[in-house]
């Protein structure tokens, strides 16, 4: 545009013997202010700079030039020049520019300018010029139909604008599906940590047999990382053998394209961290927390007494048992994830217990110092998760890494309770039991902490109610979650694309 604008100076000052030279400078002049526009407005994008204002801005910039050019023709060729010059009509192909922007309400807004524009020099300016004896086509009757086709060419192609995004989207989408990694072709991203991604898939073997799956992939920065690549095989083959309800299961472990994948099972659902941002903060319902306090105890009972093939137990620890681990389906089926890479080599959850690992403000006591530690490291984490979806709020917090683990080992809790009123205080006695210190005063095993919830009677009891309030929190947080994401993808599109068009 800099370059077009730069050429009409030439193309004005070559017409200057038969337009006149006043109004040969004062086009030669509107076409130098709009090159200097443009080069400015190329090198402030080619910096990154970009604002949402700019688009507006540009495009009330580009349709308003013919009422200009208006102006220009009735200063100095007279009024009915000004009506029946041919550059009014770039007018309608101005408006119908405004389309690339990908912004149907530029383009609405564009035709709106137009006649606003029009009608105003007209009834401002020429009308009282006009003989009296002017061309039927010069009467106000016409000009104002003249300025309704130019609201009309803004509202067509608004639509047009609208239609050309649906499309675009729906084309987006169906390259992302065209994804493939072997026999799993990818959908969208559902995460992301720092070596590794994971992706909604389907599983397509031949035949028309379709299955969903989770495919973890590693990152492409680490795929020569012998070390990582080595942990991530023998996790998951590790992850595998293990076949319980709440855990998610891992079905393949392959490579392709230069980078290792993992398809593990597919949960309907979010992270019950994300679940709880989703509520604001606010403490679950007593019973749905117990349900999934029950459930994760089953799990890490199946988990801590594993054998492996010579009958001989693995003494396994998951190490990370925190709410972003905890997979909670729209039917409230709960899930124990995350048994290996995602977070990176130097920190794998799922090995024999001897090293510090795991995240930090869910470690027990022994496992931030260091010491040895077995399963009941994973009930101190269960604890503190319990603590944090029944108060609403984490129960270990520090501004530092340093203080976290400090806080690990000598910040004394308060029952629940003393947060959320509603909470019995039979349920107090399982919660502060499994935050003891000493691993030897702490509940043993996941079997005698799913006993004690059980136990519990009333509003607390995690069944029969439990499974019910879990899911219909989950597909509330799903369906906000879901609106969230709509709404900044829409808002992504269209930022982007007016990026990329004023780039262009």
């Amino acid at each position: 545009m800099a370059g077009l604008s730069g050429a009409s100076v030439v193309v004005a000052a070559a017409l200057g013997p038969s337009l006149g030279w006043g109004l040969t400078q004062a086009l030669m002049g509107l076409s130098a202010v709009l090159c200097a526009w443009y080069t400015v407005l190329w090198r402030v994008l080619r910096s990154g700079v970009f604002h949402p204002a700019v688009p507006w801005i540009n495009v009330a910039i580009e349709v308003s030039i013919p009422a200009v050019v208006l102006a220009f023709d009735l200063r100095y060729q007279g009024p009915i020049y000004a009506l029946t010059a041919p550059t009014l009509v770039i007018w309608p192909t101005l408006i119908t520019l405004a389309t690339l922007r990908s912004n149907p309400k530029l383009a609405l807004s564009a035709g709106i300018l137009v006649a606003a524009e029009y009608l105003g020099i007209y009834f401002l300016f020429v009308r009282p010029l006009l003989p009296d004896d002017a061309l039927i086509t010069l009467t106000p009757r016409f000009i104002a139909t003249r300025a309704f086709f130019f609201v009309a060419a803004g509202v067509f192609t608004a639509t047009l604008a609208r239609h050309f995004l649906q499309l675009t989207r729906g084309a987006l989408s169906a390259l992302r599906e065209q994804e493939v990694m072997g026999k799993y072709v990818l959908h969208e991203r559902i995460g992301a940590g720092g070596m590794a991604e994971v992706y909604r898939a389907t599983y397509c073997p031949e035949g028309g047999f379709q299955k969903a799956v989770a495919l973890k992939r590693i990152l492409p920065a680490f795929t020569d990382n012998e070390e990582f690549v080595t942990l991530f095989r023998h996790e998951a083959e590790l992850c595998s053998s293990l076949n319980h309800p709440n855990i998610v299961q891992v079905f393949d472990l392959g490579r392709h394209g230069g980078t290792y994948f993992l398809a593990m099972e597919f949960v309907d659902g979010l992270p019950l961290s994300s679940l709880t941002r989703a509520l604001g903060r606010k403490p679950l319902p007593l019973a749905a927390a117990t349900y999934v306090a029950a459930e994760l105890a089953s799990a890490l009972d199946y988990l801590h007494r594993k054998t492996g093939p010579d009958g001989q137990p693995l003494r396994l620890v998951h190490r990370d048992v925190n709410p972003p681990n905890v997979l909670v389906s729209r039917f409230g089926d709960v899930k124990l994830s995350d048994f290996g890479i995602a977070r990176g080599a130097a920190r794998a959850q799922l090995t024999m217990a001897g090293s510090v690992r795991g995240k930090l403000g869910y470690m027990a006591p022994e496992q931030a110092l260091g010491r040895p530690f077995d399963g009941r490291a994973d009930l101190f984490a269960l604890g503190l998760t319990l603590y944090e979806v029944l108060t609403g709020r984490r129960a270990l917090q520090a501004p530092t890494d340093e203080l976290l683990l400090r806080a690990a080992v000598d910040q004394q809790l308060a029952p629940p309770s003393h947060i959320n009123p509603e909470i019995p205080a039979a349920l107090d006695a399982v919660v502060m039991r499994l935050l003891e210190k000493d691993p030897a005063r702490r509940t043993a095993t996941g079997a005698e902490l799913r006993a004690q919830l059980l136990a519990l009677e009333g509003a607390a009891a995690p069944f029969p109610r439990g499974q019910a309030l879990m899911a219909q929190a989950a597909r509330d947080a799903l369906e906000q979650a879901r609106r969230a994401v709509v709404q900044q993808q829409a808002e992504d599109d269209v930022r982007t694309s007016q990026r990329l068009t004023m780039r262009a």
